[in-house]
């Protein structure tokens, strides 16, 4: 830590070292500030104290990557595959996203439950199939044992979509 002592005069602030800086603080006259007892009273001294650090400010010591400077052409690193993603997404095919299988998911899940419930309860809800119809039973047999693995094997579709669309990203982010 680097100190200075000066001398303040109660009628003019005198320029002075710090930190091996010359700096001129203020050749005003400072009487209207100080009252008239601390004029007539003598010089009085003034510590002034700061780091090496602090003098530094200025330089960082954090280095950016090479494309963050604001004169590369380098792209970040999730946007380098992005060109020739969409290039060659013609070749590829289209790949239905996660959210679209978890909602068919619970949407037959809760068809497949409401039908077991529909069955137990002897009441149609829509009344197109009446409880005394030959088919009403196979139809809700066929939504109940077909739509409970349906639903859970959609589900399962859309969590591993999921899973690859976040390892796609965190590739393309460099965390992998």
């Amino acid at each position: 830590m680097a100190a200075t002592l000066f001398s303040c005069n109660p009628n003019t602030l005198h320029s002075t070292f710090f930190l091996g800086v010359r700096r001129n603080l203020f050749n005003q006259p400072i009487g209207r500030i100080i009252n008239s007892t601390a004029r007539k009273s003598s010089p009085k001294f003034l510590v002034v104290a700061a780091t090496e650090g602090s003098a530094k400010s200025g330089k960082s010591k954090e280095t950016l990557p090479s494309w963050a400077s604001p004169d590369s052409e380098e792209p970040p690193p999730w946007a380098k595959n992005e060109s020739a993603a969409s290039a060659s997404s013609d070749d590829q095919t289209v790949e239905i996203p996660f959210y679209v299988y978890l909602l068919s998911s619970a949407i037959i899940a809760i068809a497949a439950i409401g039908s077991v419930f529909e069955y137990v309860n002897q009441k149609p809800v829509f009344g197109i199939l009446n409880s005394d119809s030959i088919f009403y039973a196979p139809v809700l047999g066929f939504f109940a044992f077909t739509g409970i693995p349906l639903s859970g094997f959609l589900w399962f579709k859309s969590v591993q979509v999921a899973n690859k669309e976040a390892e796609e990203q965190d590739k393309k982010d460099g965390y992998l």
